[in-house]
Order: C-alpha cells, then sequence, then structure tokens
C-alpha cells in the first residue's frame, strides 16, 4: 500500500545548482521524495541576489542569508529562518549536517517542536580543537532527534556515540543515479584538446581538505608519462571580513591558479562546469584521482563506480568499503598506483567493471530514498505512539 504523503523539511548549507557533496545528496533525496507524492521543501543557503522561495523539479526551495555555525557565531537572516520553521506545520524535519548553520540555529529548540526531527550526518570534527565544546554540548542535542543516521560505517560518529552513550546512528550511504551514468558523452577530450592521451582527472571544490597540492605534485611527477591533468571544482566566497561579497573567492581557488603558473600549466583548472560536463569528464577520463584529507562517504568516488572509472583514493571515510579502485597511504604510493595503471588498460578496465556493478548493486538512489521513506515513517510512527501514550496518561 502507497505510504501517506507527508511535509518534509530537509535542512542543508547548500543546494542545486550548487554541486558539492551535501547538495548533491540532499537534492538527490528531495526529488525522489517529491516523485513520490511527498511534498518536499528545502531549507538552505541564499545570497543576497538570491533569497526568498522557488521551485526546482517539485522541490520547494526557501533560501536564507545567513552564514557560520554555533562554534564561530551565526550571523544574517537567523530570525527569519526561525520563524519560518516554527510556522511551518511540518510532518518530519530532517538537518543534515552538523556544525552546519541550518543544524545549529535549530539545536535548542529540537525537543520542542510538535512533530519528528532526524540528524543526518556526513562526517564530524571530533578531532579539531576549535570544536571541543561543540562536542562536548552536541550529546544533549542529538538525544533530542527521534533519528539519527550517517552515510558511511567507518566515520567519526560510531566513537562519538561510544565514548557519550549514544544509540549508534543508522547507516545510510551515498548513491548514483543509474541512467545519469548510461547517457552518452559529450566528447569533452575532443572539445578540450585531451584527445586520445592518456586523463587524469580530480573533482573536488577549492577547499583546502581536499589538498589540491598533491594532485599538482602527482601531475609534476608524472610529467613524464605524457598524461594530461584536470582539476574540476568550483570556487566559494571568502568568508572571512565577508570579502566574498566584493568578489574575493575562499579556500584554495588562488593557491591553485599560482601553482598552476608555477607547474607550467601541467594541471588544467576547469570551473564552474555544468553538472553533465562534470559527468562527461569522470566517464572519459582514465582515471580519477582524490586527493582529499578527509571525507565521510565520498560521492566522486561513487560516481567514478558508476562511470566504469577506476579510482585511487588516500585512505579518508568510506574509501575502503568501495571497489573499483586502489585505496593508497601516501603521496608516493598515488605516484606509484596511477603510473601503474596508465600503463595497463587491462587493469584499468577491470577494475572499471568492479567499481560499476557495485554502484548498481548497492549505491543506486531509488534504493536509497526507500530506506531514507523507511526511515521517516518509523520516526513518524513511534513519534505518533509516544503522543497516544502520553494523552492517555494524562
Amino acid at each position: 500500500m502507497k505510504a501517506a504523503a507527508i511535509r518534509i523539511l530537509h535542512t542543508a548549507v547548500t543546494y542545486a545548482p550548487s554541486l558539492d557533496g551535501v547538495a548533491e545528496v540532499v537534492r538527490s533525496i528531495s526529488e525522489r521524495m517529491a516523485q513520490r507524492g511527498h511534498e518536499v521543501h528545502v531549507a538552505t543557503t541564499g545570497s543576497d541576489s538570491r533569497s526568498g522561495k522557488a521551485e526546482l523539479e517539485g522541490v520547494n526551495i526557501h533560501r536564507f542569508n545567513v552564514k557560520g555555525n554555533r562554534t564561530l557565531g551565526m550571523r544574517g537572516e537567523i530570525d527569519r529562518y526561525r520563524r519560518f520553521v516554527f510556522s511551518g506545520g511540518w510532518d518530519l524535519m530532517v538537518n543534515h549536517c552538523l556544525q552546519a548553520w541550518p543544524t545549529d540555529a535549530l539545536l535548542n529548540e529540537i525537543g520542542i517542536y510538535p512533530w519528528p526531527s532526524i540528524l543526518v550526518t556526513h562526517g564530524l570534527s571530533t578531532d579539531n580543537p576549535l570544536f571541543d565544546s561543540y562536542y562536548r554540548e552536541i550529546t544533549r542535542f542529538i538525544s533530542s532527534y527521534a533519528k539519527w543516521a550517517c552515510v558511511s560505517k567507518v566515520c567519526e560518529e560510531f566513537s562519538l556515540a561510544e565514548k557519550c552513550r549514544l544509540p549508534k546512528p543508522a547507516v545510510i550511504r551515498n548513491g548514483v543515479d543509474a541512467q545519469e551514468w548510461d547517457r552518452p558523452t559529450l566528447s569533452l577530450r575532443r572539445k578540450w584538446g585531451i584527445d586520445r592521451k592518456l586523463w587524469i582527472v580530480n573533482v573536488s571544490n577549492h577547499n583546502p581538505w581536499k589538498d589540491h597540492a598533491n594532485f599538482f605534485r602527482l601531475a609534476s611527477r608524472l610529467r613524464s608519462a605524457g598524461a594530461r591533468f584536470t582539476l574540476i571544482g568550483n570556487t566559494y566566497p571568502m568568508a572571512k571580513w565577508e570579502l566574498g561579497r566584493i568578489g574575493i573567492a575562499g579556500g584554495c581557488a588562488y593557491k591553485c591558479r599560482l601553482r598552476t603558473v608555477l607547474a607550467g600549466n601541467a594541471v588544467e583548472l576547469k570551473t564552474n562546469l555544468e553538472r553533465y560536463q562534470v559527468v562527461s569528464a569522470i566517464q572519459e577520463a582514465d582515471v580519477v584521482v582524490s586527493t582529499s584529507k578527509w571525507e565521510a562517504n565520498s560521492l566522486v568516488l561513487l560516481e567514478s563506480m558508476a562511470a566504469g572509472t577506476p579510482w585511487v583514493s588516500f585512505d579518508v571515510g568510506s574509501a575502503r568499503e568501495n571497489t573499483g579502485g586502489v585505496v593508497v597511504g601516501s603521496l608516493g604510493e598515488m605516484v606509484n598506483v596511477v603510473a601503474e595503471l596508465l600503463r595497463d588498460a587491462d587493469r584499468r578496465k577491470r577494475l572499471g567493471e568492479l567499481g560499476r556493478a557495485r554502484a548498481a548493486a548497492q549505491h543506486d538512489w531509488d534504493s536509497i530514498t526507500n530506506q531514507y521513506e523507511e526511515l521517516y515513517e518509523t520516526a513518524l510512527r513511534e513519534h505518533a505512539c509516544a503522543r497516544r501514550q502520553s494523552t492517555k496518561s494524562n
């Protein structure tokens, strides 16, 4: 029997058209929930020129000009955001990520709302001294949520749960859209002048945690292989002193431009690409490389698997849970593995086939949305049961 329609609020710092990992996860879940007849709203960040409400693929998007988090301080339309949440009449609210203003601004009220709330964490920063006090107090807030889920079995959430005697979170892994990865490519090799050369691609925004410096080092050490290296990633406004308001980029954007010059253009930078261009680049690459220093459940690795493109990654997050690629422990090992893959087309093909089969079997967004829908319905049933028991006792 078809489940009753649910009025859902998802919250996340970023959302489409942003292409970062959390935005893509929340978009994928939201659109599929809307396709199933649920009324889905997303509260997310919007600049001064893009605040307000819009609709995209059946999802109602509400943007608020807010920055920061509970530790560093929050500023902007916080009161407007809280009023919006309070007055929404939701059946269910789902907060994506801790240390993010859409969640942090509501923590004190989580146990007060008349609807159940779910927390979905995408990795934590428990080893960052800056957030020590945040994680000392966060346990009481997590306990107020009806459900807690995370995106990998290999993440800080489980050590936090054990240390603070919290219930272990449910695990719902990230996914891919199989149809998206079956589409014909855009022939970017020809359009971008790659042609028949071996092609190594890194897809990650210009965030210091992505450690782009190591991608440039990799390109320098493999220069003799005759391969082409492309770094695909967007920039974001600089938060310090709100310099982003005048067009100053944050993260490592300017450092990467300088590295490109110093490396003799060994790495080509591509920014502000459309989603379908990123997909095609991953499909057409010979190897996808992730130099990230921190991940929870990397979407880029899953997307490489769906594309049938072998990947090489440092040992972060859930990388070891995946197939279709190689996990390495150092830059030197990464250089050796990538060089070997460039020489061995048969091994690249075998890894690509393994990854593609795993993506289809375990990471299809439709089946993952089933898991989220079940989690939502369980939270609603338990909430209704608790209210009935409370009414009887009174």
